[in-house]
């Protein structure tokens, strides 16, 4: 059995005072050397930037990628070289910085800009920064941009082949790499040529060669889709049936009076076991012991994942919409039918309001009051779906809820011998809503654009035009009336002799 691919690691101080990380790796019984630099922009294939846990993640890379058999060493160089700045031209590095600031103050652009955004213009900047480095602003030409550009879709393709190699890659935080799709490689070069757009405004430079034809990225547009009201119902159920139970005792039998039953009934109310030791004095190992021997599964208490696939598909909220919701803007009680009050950045008074159906206001109850009985806290400020801490649940983990119910919606769906769902996110479960109610509605377009909080028509008139297509069925069935009426026809026809 061959012996397990390792490497060494080394980190040397240069005259420079910025480090240089030495790894040495075999292939094929030979001794291969690389050297990564701190120094941002150092000009030779590693392109500088580097500090030593990404360093160390490399090496992971590159040793994984010699278990796959499709290392090869890298030759060219896949960044420019920086030059010194002339007459005040600042660098494209403090160009993007500086950019960014401006977005993030508001100084540029129409209003400051959120975190959540800032931190996906760092993460954009981020490629551009480590290619064109210290460059002087007003030396990047059309040569350099279109490097810039086949350097991305280059990565991105290596990435790919060595990943169906069978290469382990991670990145620096030890999590998979992830291959750039051509929609992000558009919007790295979008914010490139933004960058640049700016140089041009503070008179930096004359033209924009990020601008030009050639820099272009073609994304396929992607194939959205919504749920059928059948479908829709088959995930809730799914949903519904995925939800952690509050604990129910099961098995030996408690004696009335005694810390066993007192255990038993408070986690039957969803208390968890840290909770029934405080309250009952007890220490956390007899509430452990009473649990082991009641048979109770503490499991992780209740969250709710039908209320975020009730939530998604029955109001239409986006997903950190969803995540950020309130209890305290919650109205289930208002004279006029109940409501969420939705804090929505694109709308001018800052919030919308949307309406609730009554069965939905009635699966929010439910779970608001199982909420209180697991030991969730249910004050105005709190989340109405927490995560498993009672904390904002991630967009992340949303995502994974509606995927399970997905999943064992199409288990279901496939014993009755019936088609799956389409590939079903929460983005899947807004645009459904906004099908159904505009069936609903006799298709008030602009009413549903205010429940939906869109501030212009695209996507509500897309779904439109789709829930459309498919209100035309009946066409096909009045096509197969007239075919089987042309049928009897002819067979009606007498036989010539």
């Amino acid at each position: 059995m061959p012996r397990e691919q390792t490497g060494s690691f080394e980190t040397r101080v240069l005259a420079d005072g910025t480090r240089a990380f030495h790894l040495r790796v075999r292939v094929n019984g030979k001794r291969e050397p690389l050297v990564l630099h701190e120094r941002p922009s150092c000009g030779c294939w590693c392109g500088g930037g580097w500090d030593e846990p990404g360093a160390r993640r490399e090496l992971g890379n590159v040793l994984a990628r010699i278990r796959a058999g499709v290392w090869e060493r890298p030759e060219a160089p896949v960044v420019i070289a920086s030059s010194e700045p002339t007459d005040g031209v600042p660098t494209y590095t403090k160009s993007a910085d500086d950019w960014l600031a401006g977005k993030i103050s508001g100084a540029i652009g129409d209003a400051p800009i959120s975190k959540n955004t800032a931190v996906d213009y760092d993460w954009r900047l981020g490629y551009s920064r480590s290619f064109f480095g210290d460059i002087p602003i007003d030396e990047i030409d059309r040569n350099l941009c279109l490097d810039f550009k086949a350097h991305l879709l280059a990565e991105s393709q290596q990435q790919r082949e060595d990943l169906e190699a069978g290469a382990d890659l991670r990145n620096v935080h030890g999590q998979p790499v992830i291959p750039l799709s051509l929609a992000s490689i558009k919007k790295i070069i979008d914010t490139f040529a933004t960058v640049m757009d700016e140089a041009v405004e503070d008179e930096y430079r004359e033209t924009n060669p990020a601008r030009s034809k050639r820099m272009r990225i073609k994304v396929p547009k992607p194939k959205r889709t919504f749920l059928e009201m059948d479908e829709l119902a088959a995930l809730l159920e799914a949903a519904h049936d995925q939800d952690v139970p509050l604990p129910t005792p099961v098995g030996a039998t408690a004696s009335p009076g005694g810390s066993a039953e007192k255990v038993g009934r408070l986690a039957s109310l969803g208390k968890r076991p840290v909770q029934i030791a405080e309250e009952l004095g007890l220490s956390k190992s007899t509430v452990s012991y009473h649990f082991r021997r009641l048979q109770i599964d503490q499991g992780r208490g209740y969250v709710g994942r039908r209320i975020v696939c009730e939530i998604l598909g029955r109001a239409g909220l986006r997903v950190g919409e969803l995540c950020d919701l309130r209890i305290g803007r919650v109205r289930l009680h208002d004279p006029e039918g109940a409501r969420l009050r939705i804090v929505d950045a694109k709308t001018e008074a800052g919030e919308r309001v949307v309406e609730v159906t009554p069965d939905l206001a009635e699966v929010i109850r439910e779970h608001i009051d199982r909420l209180r009985r697991a030991g969730f806290p249910v004050g105005p400020d709190d989340y109405l779906v927490p995560n498993s801490r009672g904390g904002r649940i991630s967009p992340k983990r949303v995502a994974e809820i509606v995927a399970d119910a997905a999943s064992l919606a199409n288990e279901r769906l496939a014993e009755k011998r019936l088609p799956p769902l389409p590939h079903t996110t929460p983005h899947t479960l807004r645009r459904t809503y906004i099908s159904i109610v505009l069936l609903a509605n006799h298709f008030d377009v602009k009413w549903v654009m205010d429940q939906v909080g869109h501030a212009d028509s695209t996507m509500t008139m897309d779904v439109y035009a789709q829930l459309q297509q498919r209100a035309d069925r009946k066409h096909g069935a009045s096509f197969d009336k007239l075919m089987r009426k042309a049928h009897v026809q002819l067979a009606a026809l007498p036989v010539a002799a």
